[in-house]
């Protein structure tokens, strides 16, 4: 049996294997924190699947230690009853729940709470652009009594396991890291005075949960920042923690003002975290858990199976396929929905108030209510367009037992996969295309290359029903030599199919025009970004702008913002106020659907439906979900 599915024991709890759906916000609850159907199902539906251990996300012990409206919360006895719900259903389905309880401290904000944040010290969060305020001497000590108090409800509800937040920026993790605390009192300055509070909370946390729960720490191995926590001092606070009694380490990375280490884009390489937990697992006996980017399965089983780590903590990739332990113990490899690091669905949706999707999964969030079951009436489906909502539209229908011929003008299936790949640290989309392409090959859908023009050219093929999904197209700006023989789209740049100069003026700063800009810059072009907004990637997630930012920067990529476009000639771009030498021109201002299709096929077939770019062009996740709902209603 591979390592994976070993059992392994937290203290005295015994765990059925080394998966561990990590502690993530997932948006889910109600507002206000009350536990309901949705977030049961979501958590639930994993331990059905054989994860081991389900971790919440984090569970706030002080109401203006909240960072999201949605969070869980343990500071009221009401909360108990609630909560005990939620434990119950994963314990019904076979697996261990533990409650990572936590302050957000500098990282919460008064819109979410109504009150003022504190801190070690009075030091804003960049990311919120908030005012928090430096804790008393007496509020610290106020606070260890909340945390154990919040643990101790979680007991009460049942959880086996507390996860003590010692990462991410949040209020213990201020308090360590020398970025954030500035106190010249006893919490702060050195490492044992940054560590008192910490454990202060920890050891009366142990204390409470003492033959009733495992306690264990979260804490980021390396903040990333210049003068943030570094791993030496992180090695020696695991040490400490084992002395104070916590039952395991759990590693992770990064803080807000570090970002993209706690919720890695794709830009972040997979298992980067491994190294930390393989040097940790040196100096403590305790199970060390690693998280980070583990979306490859020869990864996974060499991680246990080197012993690198003893635990894996997968969030995303548990989102992106709830079916992944299982896949994995069945070795269906090939299977598995990958996660691609987007952070489109997740993590950025959450941060905007939202409960948690996926780009790749569509039932993510939605367990309880998105569910494929064998049609009635087997249909013939007839999908034009071979994209991801053309692609997911064939999965899904073909799993609903209908006939499926998915017919595209190209003669391989992937639409604009490869496009979307082809910036430098974009290749994970490919991860989703070759899911898509294997489900299309395992379920015998069949591929036809022609280009449909008309409704008679579906004749031949008999369709009970049409699904219309040809993606959308470029669109040229109404601007003065934009006909010019040097302007050339994005789209051609990226498919490198244009014979460029050396200098290249990119009018367009959204996803699309920054993302050109990359690719361009990264083949030694002098590239220059003309937007009319004020700012470039607006549509760019928070996990990605400030990186984003500094290759662009890095590479000498010119920002022009706030520019209007007058007049494209052979030589230069002409603006309102000034102009920019180029030897091409490339567009990247926006797309309009190929949808001149659907009047067509109304006129001629009964059951005709649009989906994705062709309806409307956005992200491949809007693609999805509408191939997914789409396909599952025939």
């Amino acid at each position: 049996m591979s390592n994976l599915f070993t059992p392994i024991s937290i203290g005295n709890l015994q765990i059925k294997n080394r998966f561990m759906l990590a502690p993530m916000e997932n948006g889910l609850a109600e507002i206000g924190g009350d536990v309901n159907e949705r977030i049961i199902t979501f958590f639930a539906e994993r331990a059905k699947n054989e994860v081991g251990i389900i971790m919440t996300g984090s569970v706030a012990v002080s109401p203006e230690g909240r960072g999201l409206p949605t969070q869980l919360c343990s500071y009221k006895d009401d909360s108990v009853a609630q909560l005990k719900k939620l434990t119950e259903a994963v314990h019904k389905e076979g697996a261990k729940i533990g409650a990572q309880i936590y302050h957000a401290g500098r990282q919460a904000t008064e819109a979410v709470t109504g009150i003022q944040p504190i801190a070690p010290t009075a030091l804003p969060c960049p990311i919120l652009n908030n005012n928090p305020r430096e804790m008393t001497v007496e509020e610290i000590s106020e606070m260890v009594t909340k945390f154990r108090e919040g643990a101790r409800r979680c007991v009460e509800a049942g959880f086996d396991l507390i996860e003590v937040h010692f990462a991410h920026g949040y209020l213990l993790h201020s308090f360590l890291s020398p970025h954030s605390n500035h106190r010249s009192d006893e919490y702060g300055g050195s490492l044992e005075n940054r560590m008192t509070f910490p454990f202060q909370v920890l050891k009366e946390i142990i204390e409470e949960c003492a033959g009733k729960a495992e306690v264990t720490i979260r804490i980021s191995a390396d903040e990333y920042l210049e003068n943030g926590l570094k791993y030496e001092e992180v090695k020696e606070i695991c040490k400490e923690a084992e002395k104070a009694g916590a039952s395991a380490i759990s590693l992770t990375a990064g803080s807000y003002d570090s970002v993209e280490y706690t919720i890695q884009p794709m830009f972040v390489h997979q298992g980067f975290i491994v190294p930390f937990s393989e040097e940790i697992k040196k100096i403590v006996s305790i199970p060390v858990i690693v998280a980070g980017r583990l979306n490859n399965s020869a990864l996974m089983e060499d991680i246990i199976g080197q012993g690198q780590a003893d635990i894996l903590a997968i969030g995303r990739g548990l989102i992106s396929d709830e079916e992944l332990v299982v896949k994995m113990k069945e070795k269906n490899y090939n299977d598995i929905r990958l996660c691609v690091a987007c952070n489109q669905g997740c993590i950025d949706r959450v941060f905007m108030g939202q409960g948690v999707g996926c780009l790749v999964n569509a039932r993510a969030g939605y367990e309880g209510e998105r569910n494929i079951s064998p049609s009635e009436t087997k249909k013939k489906v007839v999908i034009i367009g071979a994209g991801p909502a053309g692609l997911e539209a064939a999965r899904v229908a073909s799993l609903k037992g209908h006939d499926v011929v998915v017919i595209d003008k190209e003669e391989t299936a992937g639409g604009k996969f490869e496009i979307l790949a082809s910036p430098p640290e974009k290749e994970s989309f490919l991860l989703y295309k070759n899911y898509l392409n294997h489900q299309f090959e395992k379920h015998g859908v069949t591929l036809i290359n022609k280009h449909i023009e008309s409704a008679e050219d579906l004749q031949e093929f008999t369709p009970d029903a049409v699904i219309i999904a040809t993606g959308a197209r470029q669109v040229m700006p109404p601007i003065k030599g934009v006909d010019s023989p040097n302007v050339i789209l994005a789209e051609d740049v990226l498919r490198e199919n244009a014979h460029l100069g050396e200098s290249i003026a990119v009018i367009g700063g959204g996803l699309v025009g920054t993302e050109t800009a990359k690719f361009l810059a990264s083949k030694g072009k002098n590239v220059t970004i003309i937007e009319a907004l004020d700012t470039i990637g607006k549509d760019v997630g928070p996990t990605f702008q400030g990186h984003m930012f500094s290759y662009l920067k890095q590479k000498g990529v010119e920002l022009k913002t706030n520019s209007t476009v007058v007049e494209i000639t052979s030589q230069h771009v002409q603006l309102e106020d000034g102009r920019i030498m180029a030897d091409n021109v490339v567009i990247a201002a926006g797309y309009q659907p190929n949808n001149e299709l659907a009047d067509k096929m109304h006129n001629k077939f009964a059951e005709v439906y649009t989906i994705g770019d062709a309806k409307q062009p956005r992200r491949i996740t809007d693609a999805t979900e509408e191939g997914f709902l789409t396909a599952n209603e025939i």
